[in-house]
């Protein structure tokens, strides 16, 4: 019998690699969203419009066929979770979390650092919580509430690619390129990051996995913004430019840190290290800023 997911947000970024592999699996893949963003998939996946924040419209949507597994990219808040699984009962439940929810950014993070069975739930909207804070909300109800249900947690740091959307990476490199002052206050630190395939490919591999509870998912190493000038600059002649009153960069703020996989190391997925594919990403981002 064909397997059956549900993929709750599918239709940019990392959720596209994570149907492009369930597809390849032979999974049979119904993707539910707002329905305002198109997607890549033709007549290989069925369609689903629905309002997560509705649970009328979960109800009336998302019931009309049972799921295998569901794999949740638009989890913000406890609510959100409840709201949903008062309805669909899956027999597996893969939730896209964050590096957000430790409480401190730090070298060498792993799932201990952040106990979601000892933190309060707080059931409300994911419009009434800071991100982080919702995700842990997330956790911490799928540990508390739902005990019994076989769910995965995962922890990513930024992911980045060529349709991040975000344009949070981009942003280093276009002004670089483009020669405008940036405001930056923590170039030497140094920073996780994952691609956003490999993010997608490690989401459909816990789909089938039976591991439970929070897993980081990581690119192996880290690099600064420092480095990634160092590189942009070589492969230019440009360099960057400073100022107080610049644009600020959209990682100001964030410590150094860095993430442990061991976890996922020892289930059976070993993320890539870091430096292996970052500079192709600046290679495609130096072309894409020049062209403007």
């Amino acid at each position: 019998m064909t397997t059956k997911a549900l993929v709750l947000g599918g239709t940019r970024f990392f959720g596209k690699q994570l149907v492009y592999t369930l597809l390849e699996q032979g999974i049979a893949v119904t993707i539910a969203t707002r329905g305002k963003t198109a997607d890549p998939f033709g007549e290989q996946v069925k369609r689903l419009v629905f309002d997560r924040t509705s649970e009328s419209s979960i109800k009336e949507v998302l019931t009309k066929e049972t799921y295998d597994i569901v794999f949740d990219n638009i989890a913000y808040s406890a609510q959100d979770v409840a709201h949903l699984l008062q309805h669909v009962t899956p027999k597996r439940y893969v939730v896209t979390s964050s590096m957000s929810v430790y409480p401190v950014l730090q070298p060498n993070l792993q799932e201990s650092d952040f106990k979601p069975e000892a933190y309060d739930i707080r059931l409300a909207e994911s419009n009434q919580l800071p991100y982080g804070e919702g995700k842990q909300t997330v956790e911490s109800i799928l540990t508390k509430t739902y005990p019994d249900l076989s769910a995965v947690f995962v922890r990513f740091p930024y992911v980045v690619g060529q349709e991040d959307y975000t344009q949070r990476f981009a942003f280093y490199l276009d002004k670089l390129v483009q020669q405008e002052p940036m405001a930056i206050d923590n170039l030497t630190h140094q920073m996780a990051f994952v691609d956003a395939e490999e993010a997608g490919r490690f989401l459909a591999f816990l789909g089938t996995s039976d591991f439970t509870g929070p897993i980081n998912g990581a690119s192996k190493g880290t690099i600064s913004i420092e480095e990634i000038f160092a590189y942009a600059t070589a492969n230019t002649g440009k360099v960057p430019l400073f100022a107080e009153n610049g644009v600020k960069g959209p990682y100001n703020g964030t410590p150094d840190y860095s993430i442990n996989t061991t976890q996922a190391d020892a289930i059976g997925f070993v993320f890539s290290d870091l430096k292996e594919w970052l500079y192709q990403l600046c290679d495609w981002e130096i072309d894409r800023a020049a062209q403007k």
